[in-house]
């Protein structure tokens, strides 16, 4: 099942207990959101990125179904790939060293409906 996860799972999974902030720095950069609680010995950095199926599918075996239905469709056929957004937290020790990970769907703000809306005349 690692083989069909997106690298950064890979890197993770195989890094635990070894990598540091410093490594993951080097290989991510700067983090997008750094939380380090003073009465806490645990740093937990947050990056965010936006992933696609072919991201998270890479040996293919979703998107095969769909590339035989583009063809049977004809031009206009064709599937757009979904796209998604993830936040990787990372949490480190007080030594800097990564003890745990999680991937997770990023938090996206719903739009309200106007019809729902109480409309004033």
């Amino acid at each position: 099942m690692a083989s069909c996860s997106p690298w950064r799972d890979s890197y993770f999974d195989g890094g635990m207990d070894e990598l540091t902030q410093k490594d993951v720095r080097a290989k991510l950069g700067k983090p997008h959101i750094v939380e380090a609680p003073l009465l806490s010995d645990v740093t937990t950095w947050k990056y965010r990125y936006v992933l696609s199926e072919g991201d998270l599918d890479p040996v293919g075996i979703k998107t095969l179904g769909k590339e035989a239905g583009s063809v049977l469709g004809g031009p206009e056929g064709a599937l757009r790939e979904k796209v998604y957004c993830y936040v990787y937290e990372l949490r480190f020790d007080q030594a800097a060293v990564l003890r745990q990970w999680d991937r997770q769907l990023c938090q996206v703000p719903s739009v309200p409906n106007p019809f729902e809306q109480g409309l004033s005349n």
